[in-house]
């Protein structure tokens, strides 16, 4: 048995869908980084896990929306959003379905998210996906309004990530 071991994120993406009356608005976060420590044999048992996103590396495909977005996030005054995993709950072994709860720290403000996700986790890599609702307002983000367009204040965060054992 492996016991703890350490990973490193390698790659992944943060997908924020933020809806409204007429269509939904898909922005991709597109720069994650930080470390996973986890037993892969009991992942429930002090699992710990920090993710950072580059919040300044983001595309919604239209760049009239980007400069919108740009402007109300702020993202070179607030450049960095941190996950900092609390508890993973494990619902199955194989393929891992758990739930992760944390905090979310951006913008001088911390928010206890739980995400619900799945994966896989050999002593080489880790490979997960987890999805969490958000209301932006906890934030200190105040829902754009594009042209007529108001954009809600829950929006549904979906977080994929590859990690390599260090």
């Amino acid at each position: 048995m492996p016991g703890r071991l350490s990973y490193t994120i390698q790659a992944g993406e943060v997908v924020v869908t933020a809806r409204s009356s007429i269509h939904d608005t898909r922005t991709v976060f597109s720069r994650l980084s930080g470390t996973i420590a986890i037993d892969p044999a009991a992942p429930e048992a002090g699992a710990s896990a920090e993710v950072a996103v580059d919040m300044r590396a983001f595309d919604t495909g239209d760049r009239l929306k980007n400069w919108k977005l740009k402007s109300d996030l702020d993202p070179e005054r607030h450049p960095t959003a941190t996950f900092r995993l609390a508890r993973l709950e494990v619902a199955a072994a194989e393929p891992l379905r758990a739930a992760a709860s944390g905090t979310l720290a951006w913008r001088g403000r911390d928010v206890e998210v739980r995400a619900r996700g799945e994966g896989t986790i050999s002593p080489e890599a880790i490979r997960a996906r987890a999805v969490f609702e958000l209301d932006v307002r906890a934030l200190g983000v105040e829902p754009p309004k594009i042209f007529f367009l108001r954009v809600e204040s829950v929006v549904r965060v979906e977080v994929s990530l590859s990690a390599r054992a260090a």
